[in-house]
C-alpha cells in the first residue's frame, strides 16, 4: 500500500511541475540557510568542549577600582605573581598557570627564518590544567627547562619537515634559543585561543627582560585547575587578600586596587567588555539571534507549502471525494498527504544538503570559523532526520487536515470547496511579509551606519596611509637616517612616529603635574608622537601650537579638549605635565577632539607626549597614483639597513575597517537573510495569488462579459494583496524600530532612526509584492472570458 502511494504522489509532483519546484525552491533555500547557520552556532558553543577537566578550570580576570579602558573596567589581564600566589595559599587550586602572548615574533630553524603571528609563554602546569595530545616528548618533563619550548605538529612540519624534533633548537626573536622537549598535536579549531609555539614563562620573560614580579604590573593571563570539591564563589571572595597580603605598592590607604574574578571556562569565548583578552570573543545574544533568524527563515519557507498546497487543494476536490467514497477514512487520506509532503521535504533536504556541501568553504572563509564538515557533526547523524520530520509537520499537517475535511459529495459535484480558512492563510502571508520587512529595515539601517562610519569626519585623514611596525634594533637605533631617505622617494609626502594609532590609542594612566594634589585621580588616554604625526593625520589644533624642532627639543605636550574639560583647566597652554618617563613637560598646544577609539565609545580625554625614541609605529602619507612603485621603493629603503626581520605593511584604512568588521559581518549577513526571505515569502505570495485567480476565475470572466477592463480586473485582483503588505508593514515597523533603535545606541556616534528608511522599506515591498502577484494576476486578466465560464 505504501508503495502504491509513494507512486502516486510521485506521478503527482511530476504532473505538476511549477508547484513542485517552487516547494522545492522554498523549502531547499530554507534549509540551506538553517544548516549553514545552525553548523555556525555549534562551532561556537563547543569552544573548549574538549578538554577533560573543563568544568574544573577558570580563568581569572579583574576589575580595576577608577581605572577605564574603552568603556569598561575590566580586564583579561593579570599581575604576573598571582598565578603562584593561588597555589601556594588555596589548597583547593590545584594547578594555575601563567600565560604570555607575544605578536609578531621573528623566529629563526638553523637557516630558516620565520615571522609568527604568535608566541605563547606557559608554565610548565599548562598541562596539567588543559588537556594536549603530546606526539613526540614527556607530558611530565614539558617546559621544566627554563629554555624549553613545546611546538604543534604543524611547526614542527613546517621548521624541520618532521615531527620527531625533541631536542631541535628554536631561537626567539633571532636571539635566544630554546629546546625543544615536546610536540603537541595541533589545538583544535574551537580553541579559544590556540598554542603553536609555547615557550617557558620564565624563559621568555628573562630573554625579554621583563619583570613578572611585580604585582602593579598587569600584563599576563591566568588558568586555574579547581578540584572537585572547591566552591568558585568562596574562592572568588578570598582573591583580593592575596594583593593586600603580598604587594609592596599600595595604590591607596587599604593596599588595594584591583578586583579579581574566576571566570569558567566554558563563558571564556563568550566574554564581553574584557580588555585586552588573549583572543577575539563572539557575543552569545548574537548567535541566538542568528539562529532564531534562520529558523524563522526556515518557518517562512514551511508557510509556502501551506499556502500552495491549500491553494492547489481545489484542483483535487474530485479526487479527494472518489477516495472517500471508496473507503479512505480522514486519517488514511492525512496519512497519504502528509507522505506526499514528506517526500517533498526528501527531496529538497537532499538539495539543501548537496547546496551546503558546495557553500560551506565559502561561508567558512566569510565567518573567519574553520567550520567543521556536515558529515563529522553530530547534527548530520541526528539532526537532519529530525529537521526533515519536523518541517513535514509544519507543513504538511494543516494542508492534510484541510484537504481531508473536504464534503464527499461536494468533491464529487467538482465545486470548489474552500482549502481551508482564507484568513488563516492570509495572515500566514502577513507573518512571511513582515519577517520580509523587519530584514529589510535591519539591512538598510545597518548599511546607513556602516556608511555614517566611514564617512564621517572622525577628526583625521586615513587615506593613503601605510603603517609598518618598527620591531628591528637596526632600524629603531638608525631611525633618523631612515626617515630621511623614506622622505627622498618620490610620492612620499610625509613619515610619523608613534605608539598608537589616532583610532586605537591603547595606553591609560593617571595625569600628573607638578603639584598635584593627592586626592587628584584622573585618568588619560597617552600617546607618545614625534613632531610630524599631528601635520600626517591633519589633526586639528584648537588653541596653542604644534610641536616644533626648534622649540621643543627638551620635550613637550598637547592635550586634547576633552582633556582639558577633564582637568579643568581655564588656562591649559604653557601648564606643566609629567610625562611617562618622569620628565616636566610644558603643554605647548590643545588639539580638536577626535575619534580616538570605535564609534562605540564616547570621545575620551588624552594626552601626547613628545619622542622620536620611544616610538615603534610608523606612518607614511602617500601623494602618488603609482601605490606600488611606492611601497617596493619604500621596501628597498627598508632591506638596506639590514634588517632581521621582513618588511610588512598594512594600509590604515584597513585597519580602521577591521575595528568594524563585526558590524561589517552582521550587515552582509542582514543582507543575506533579507534576500533569502524575500525570496522565498515572493514564492508563498505567489502561492497565495494563484489560489485568489483560481477561486475567483469564473467572476473574472463574468467582468469581462459585462465590460470590465483589464486595468480594473488587475485592481480588483491586487487590491486584497496591497492590504496584506500594508497590514505586514504596520506589525514590521514597530518590531524594527525597537531592535534597530537597541542596536544603534550600542553606538556612542550613530545615525537617527528617520521615515526615509521605514518609507524606502515599504516601497521595496510594494514593489516586490506588486512584481509577484502582477505576473499571475495579469495573465488571469487577459484570459479568454469564454475559457472562464467553461470552467464549471
Amino acid at each position: 500500500m505504501v508503495a502504491n502511494q509513494l507512486k502516486m504522489v510521485l506521478r503527482s509532483l511530476v504532473r505538476n511541475k511549477t508547484y513542485t519546484l517552487l516547494n522545492l525552491i522554498g523549502i531547499s533555500t530554507g534549509l540551506v540557510v538553517f544548516l549553514l547557520i545552525t553548523l555556525y552556532v555549534q562551532f561556537e558553543f563547543s569552544f573548549d568542549d574538549y578538554h577533560e577537566k573543563k568544568e574544573q578550570i577558570f580563568r581569572v580576570y579583574k576589575e580595576d577600582v577608577g581605572n577605564v579602558y574603552q568603556g569598561t573596567n575590566q580586564y583579561a589581564v593579570i599581575p604576573g605573581p598571582l598565578a603562584a600566589a593561588m597555589v601556594a595559599d588555596f589548597p583547593e587550586v590545584l594547578a594555575a598557570t601563567t600565560v604570555d602572548r607575544q605578536p609578531n615574533v621573528l623566529m629563526r630553524a638553523g637557516d630558516q627564518i620565520f615571522m609568527e603571528e604568535n608566541i605563547h609563554a606557559a608554565d610548565p602546569s599548562i598541562f596539567a590544567i588543559f588537556t594536549f595530545e603530546v606526539l613526540a616528548g614527556n607530558q611530565e618533563e614539558l617546559l621544566l627547562d627554563e629554555r624549553s619550548a613545546v611546538v604543534s605538529e604543524s611547526m614542527a612540519r613546517k621548521y624541520f619537515n618532521r615531527v620527531d624534533v625533541v631536542g631541535e633548537s628554536i631561537r626567539f626573536r633571532d636571539e635566544t634559543d630554546f629546546t625543544i622537549s615536546g610536540v603537541i598535536a595541533d589545538m583544535p579549531a574551537n580553541s579559544h585561543f590556540a598554542m603553536d609555539i609555547i615557550l617557558n614563562f620564565k624563559g621568555m620573560m628573562k630573554s625579554l627582560d621583563r619583570r613578572i614580579d611585580r604585582w602593579s604590573n598587569s600584563s599576563f593571563y591566568c588558568f586555574a585547575l579547581l578540584s572537585e570539591a572547591a566552591d568558585p564563589k568562596v574562592l572568588q571572595a578570598q582573591l583580593p587578600q592575596l594583593r593586600a597580603k603580598y604587594a609592596d605598592d599600595p595604590i591607596d590607604e587599604d593596599g588595594q586596587e584591583s578586583y579579581f574574578y574566576l571566570q569558567a571556562l566554558e563563558d571564556v569565548h563568550f566574554t564581553q567588555n574584557v580588555n585586552f583578552d588573549i583572543a577575539p570573543s563572539t557575543s552569545a545574544d548574537d548567535l541566538y539571534l542568528y539562529l532564531f533568524v534562520a529558523f524563522m527563515i526556515l518557518f517562512i519557507a514551511s508557510i509556502n507549502y501551506v499556502n500552495l498546497a491549500t491553494a492547489r487543494a481545489i484542483n483535487r476536490t474530485r479526487e479527494i471525494g472518489i477516495r472517500k467514497v471508496i473507503g479512505a477514512r480522514s486519517f488514511a487520506l492525512i496519512r497519504s498527504f502528509l507522505l506526499e509532503s514528506g517526500v517533498l521535504v526528501t527531496m529538497a533536504l537532499v538539495m539543501a544538503l548537496m547546496l551546503t556541501w558546495i557553500i560551506l568553504p565559502f561561508f567558512s572563509d566569510f565567518v573567519g570559523k574553520e567550520l567543521p564538515n556536515l558529515g563529522s557533526s553530530y547534527l548530520f547523524w541526528w539532526g537532519i532526520p529530525l529537521l526533515g520530520l519536523l518541517v513535514t509537520l509544519i507543513s504538511g499537517l494543516y494542508p492534510a487536515w484541510v484537504m481531508s475535511q473536504l464534503q464527499v459529495v461536494a468533491s464529487l459535484k467538482g465545486k470548489k470547496a474552500s482549502a481551508g480558512s482564507q484568513g488563516f492563510r492570509n495572515a500566514l502571508v502577513v507573518f512571511q511579509f513582515a519577517v520580509s520587512c523587519v530584514l529589510i529595515l535591519g539591512a538598510l539601517v545597518l548599511n546607513d551606519q556602516l556608511s555614517y562610519i566611514r564617512t564621517m569626519d572622525r577628526g583625521y585623514v586615513k587615506d593613503q596611509v601605510v603603517i609598518t611596525y618598527l620591531r628591528d634594533s637596526r632600524i629603531q637605533q638608525q631611525f633618523g637616517a631612515f626617515r630621511s631617505e623614506l622622505l627622498k622617494l618620490p610620492g612620499v609626502a610625509r613619515v610619523a612616529s608613534s605608539n598608537s594609532l589616532p583610532n586605537n590609542i591603547s595606553s591609560n594612566s593617571g595625569v600628573q603635574w607638578p603639584g598635584m594634589p593627592q586626592d587628584v585621580d584622573i585618568p588619560l588616554y597617552t600617546n607618545v608622537i614625534d613632531y610630524d604625526y599631528v601635520d600626517l593625520y591633519e589633526l586639528a589644533i584648537a588653541a596653542g601650537r604644534n610641536f616644533d624642532r626648534k622649540l621643543d627639543g627638551q620635550g613637550a605636550a598637547l592635550l586634547n579638549e576633552a582633556a582639558v574639560k577633564a582637568l579643568g583647566w581655564e588656562d591649559p597652554l604653557n601648564r606643566s605635565l609629567i610625562t611617562w618617563f618622569g620628565d616636566t613637560v610644558r603643554v605647548v598646544g590643545i588639539l580638536k577632539d577626535f575619534h580616538q577609539h570605535s564609534l562605540h565609545l564616547a570621545i575620551e580625554p588624552a594626552q601626547f607626549f613628545l619622542s622620536e625614541e620611544a616610538a615603534r609605529t610608523l606612518s607614511i602619507r602617500l601623494e602618488t597614483d603609482h601605490m606600488e612603485a611606492t611601497l617596493a621603493s619604500i621596501e628597498e629603503v627598508y632591506h638596506g639597513f639590514d634588517p632581521a626581520f621582513p618588511f610588512d605593511y598594512n594600509y590604515f584604512d584597513d585597519i580602521f575597517d577591521s575595528a568594524y568588521q563585526s558590524e561589517i559581518h552582521t550587515a552582509i549577513l542582514a543582507e543575506w537573510f533579507t534576500g533569502v526571505a524575500i525570496l522565498i515569502a515572493c514564492l508563498g505570495l505567489y502561492g497565495l495569488a494563484a489560489h485568489q485567480v483560481r477561486r475567483r476565475l469564473k467572476e473574472v470572466g463574468i467582468r469581462k462579459v459585462l465590460g470590465a477592463s483589464v486595468g480594473r480586473i488587475l485592481i480588483l485582483l491586487t487590491q486584497d494583496f496591497g492590504l496584506l503588505v500594508a497590514i505586514a508593514f504596520l506589525v514590521a515597523a514597530p518590531i524594527a524600530w525597537y531592535l534597530m533603535r537597541d542596536w544603534l545606541n550600542g553606538f556612542a556616534y550613530h545615525i537617527d532612526l528617520t521615515a526615509s528608511s521605514f518609507l524606502m522599506a515599504l516601497g521595496l515591498m510594494i514593489l516586490i509584492a506588486g512584481l509577484t502577484v502582477g505576473y499571475r494576476t495579469y495573465s488571469a486578466a487577459i484570459r479568454n472570458p469564454v475559457e472562464a465560464l467553461r470552467e464549471e
